[in-house]
């Protein structure tokens, strides 16, 4: 493995008094990184620890298992682009123009690691004990894109169709962005979710 790529740990954490919040904060965000590059089941807490090189007893210190962190990362991401739609819901846009926004919203999660574990590896690897806590947070990412839908059809700025299968659709393709794109790569997520609003959206307008 090559040592130069490693996040130091004594280099990110420059002080003993640095607040436990950032410690933890460094575990996530590498992790993250090794899920995706890796996969969940193939990245171990020992290769966890020795990417930050700490012991693995100083992990347990910040986190509870893998599973644990796998969880933070889904609850982090997932929170924050909530957030975003919310503000989307609650704007004066046409439903055809939050649908757009909502699209461009939703792709550019993949420009960080937390997103990027949104939907791959997702909260499939999950326990009950998480799963319980993370799916209604999927739940309302399905409904809030329904909403969109349904005011569009609404007020007139999209066509009639059916939320339901729209909704499955719209979020089944930008799941899929994690299998084929390349944050290095020949296009932006920018530039990806205008292609995907040329296909989906337009496709509904009037």
């Amino acid at each position: 493995m090559n040592k130069t790529n490693k996040t130091r740990w004594g280099k990110t954490i420059q002080s003993k008094d640095v607040q436990h919040e950032l410690k933890r904060m460094a575990i996530l965000k590498t992790a993250a990184r090794l899920f995706n590059q890796r996969g969940f089941r193939e990245t171990s807490l020992n290769e966890l620890a020795d990417e930050l090189q700490v012991t693995k007893p100083t992990l347990y210190y910040y986190i509870e298992n893998k599973e644990d962190i796998l969880f933070q990362c889904l609850l982090t991401a997932i929170t924050q682009l909530l957030e975003k739609i919310e503000q989307i819901q609650s704007s004066d846009l046409s439903g055809a123009d939050k649908l757009k926004r909502f699209i461009h919203v939703f792709t550019s999660v993949f420009d960080d690691e937390f997103g990027r574990c949104v939907s791959s590896p997702g909260p499939e690897p999950l326990s009950d004990k998480y799963l319980a806590q993370i799916d209604p947070l999927y739940t309302e990412l399905d409904t809030a894109t329904r909403n969109i839908i349904e005011s569009g059809v609404k007020d007139g700025s999209l066509r009639q169709c059916n939320p339901k299968i729209v909704t499955f659709t719209m979020l089944g393709a930008i799941h899929w962005m994690t299998r084929w794109y390349q944050i290095d790569g020949e296009m932006t997520t920018e530039e990806v979710a205008d292609e995907m609003i040329s296909l989906l959206a337009h496709g509904l307008e009037k």
